[in-house]
């Protein structure tokens, strides 16, 4: 008699076996930002300006670290580069920091300016900003008194107003006024992008740095980012493209487990979201397992534990809630296409 004997291309596993070894495959990504004033202040957000909702800054001597802005997950992928450890995500999981550092600049250079605009002589500049610095600190004064809370008020919003009617994109769209205002305030941003791979939160995260990333609004939304060489096993991409209703699951590090899991503050462990592949198109791969936010930048697995593709972005109503059955992964080829010199 003849026996068949199954490709090992084709071999397949079962979940349970698999979710052992991918569990440490999949690391959670924490997207930090510390803001610095003339080297020797911090900076961080304290508040909202009353009239016009942005965002304001206080400033003091204490070093509060990073603040982490964005949570979502990121995966080792095999390349053709054995020289450094390669990770997948999505790019937009940096949009807030670019957000928070364009409004953090905006501030300051409208503050210069506002402190120009009201000195009682050019001389007296350096010393009218640093009295709007103490002022602006007043959001953080558990005992400010109705006066200081006014004051501090109309500063800010006179700060924002300042910032738009002199340094904003719509009245100087060169930004050569605004270069200038920005460029005396002394002001430095630093992003940070700290892997922390399944295990306790004592364990030392991995420090990153952005190889290669698609610009905001873009498509495809992926970024590569990097690491020194470590022991965890890369994910590999797989070679037989999605189709569908095929079985497969996502992995990743929803915002929405850790609500409900009352130890998230002790370790990191990723969760597992099984269904089926919906749609697949040359460059996007639709499934129904559960995505919400913190999957961004997750793998979808096959049965045979490679990537079909990579998590980018989930459906909302109208109302801007979940459609947590519709999700979208970038494919492998588009992938590909992104970095060839990778893969």
């Amino acid at each position: 008699m003849l026996m068949l004997q199954a490709s090992p291309a084709l071999a397949v596993e079962t979940w349970e076996r698999l979710d052992k070894r991918l569990k440490g495959q999949v690391l959670e990504i924490n997207v930090g930002i510390k803001f610095k004033l003339k080297d020797t202040l911090f900076c961080q957000i304290a508040d909202a300006s009353p009239r016009l909702r942005r965002y304001v800054f206080c400033a003091s001597s204490r070093d509060p670290g990073y603040k982490v802005v964005q949570v979502a997950t990121a995966f080792p992928v095999k390349t053709k580069r054995t020289d450094r450890a390669y990770y997948l995500t999505a790019r937009h999981v940096f949009d807030t920091t670019e957000d928070l550092v364009l409004a953090f600049q905006h501030f300051y250079s409208g503050m210069r300016l506002y402190a120009e605009q009201t000195a009682t002589n050019p001389r007296e500049v350096d010393e009218r900003f640093r009295e709007l610095l103490q002022i602006v600190n007043l959001s953080t004064k558990k005992d400010r008194s109705r006066a200081e809370l006014i004051t501090y008020q109309q500063t800010v919003d006179n700060i924002w107003d300042t910032y738009e009617t002199y340094l904003s994109a719509r009245v100087d769209p060169s930004r050569s006024r605004f270069d200038k205002y920005l460029k005396q305030t002394n002001i430095a941003a630093e992003v940070g992008y700290f892997l922390h791979a399944c295990g306790p939160v004592t364990q030392p995260p991995f420090l990153a740095k952005i190889y290669k990333a698609t610009k905001p609004d873009t498509d495809p939304d992926i970024a590569v980012i990097t690491t020194d060489k470590n022991k965890i096993i890369p994910l590999e991409l797989d070679s037989i493209e999605a189709t569908e209703g095929q079985e497969i699951q996502v992995i990743g590090y929803p915002i929405a487990s850790d609500q409900i899991d009352t130890e998230a503050n002790d370790y990191f462990t990723p969760t597992f979201s099984n269904g089926h592949v919906t749609k697949v198109t040359p460059h996007l791969v639709q499934v129904d397992a559960p995505i919400t936010k913190g999957n961004s930048g997750g793998p979808v697995l096959s049965l045979r534990g490679k990537v079909l593709g990579l998590i980018v972005r989930r459906a909302l109503t109208d109302s801007g809630a979940e459609l947590n059955k519709f999700g979208a992964a970038m494919s492998v080829q588009q992938i590909k296409e992104f970095a060839p010199e990778l893969f």
